[in-house]
């Protein structure tokens, strides 16, 4: 079945696609013919497999995904975070220990006071 003109909800699949494509590296938005069109989409779809990290896909791209890479992937940015987590948790509980000095006189600069 063909999609409606004008009805962009009916084939959502294709316009995350165009959409994804529209908003990629280096694309010339038109193509002057079907030579430059296959040279552009040669390089797009290595990009989009290689480099393109997918939310889907825990933001992994394809390539790592297919690899076996995604979940040693995850779990690495998982013991990462939980790492930076308890860092910046002790650095908060120095910063409550130790006295803040208050300076309580503020100055102006002269230009300002009237």
């Amino acid at each position: 079945m063909f999609a409606r003109p004008r009805t962009p909800n009916d084939n959502p699949f294709i316009e995350s696609a165009l959409s994804t494509v529209k908003r990629a590296p280096e694309n010339p938005g038109r193509f002057l013919d079907n030579d430059q069109a296959i040279a552009y989409f040669k390089g797009y779809f290595t990009w989009y497999d290689t480099e393109h990290y997918h939310s889907g896909i825990d933001y992994v791209t394809p390539q790592q995904a297919h690899d076996g890479l995604r979940p040693s992937i995850v779990e690495q940015r998982r013991v990462k975070k939980l790492a930076q987590r308890r860092r910046r948790r002790e650095e908060n509980q120095k910063q409550k220990t130790v006295p803040q000095e208050t300076n309580n006189t503020t100055t102006m600069p002269a230009n300002l006071v009237a």
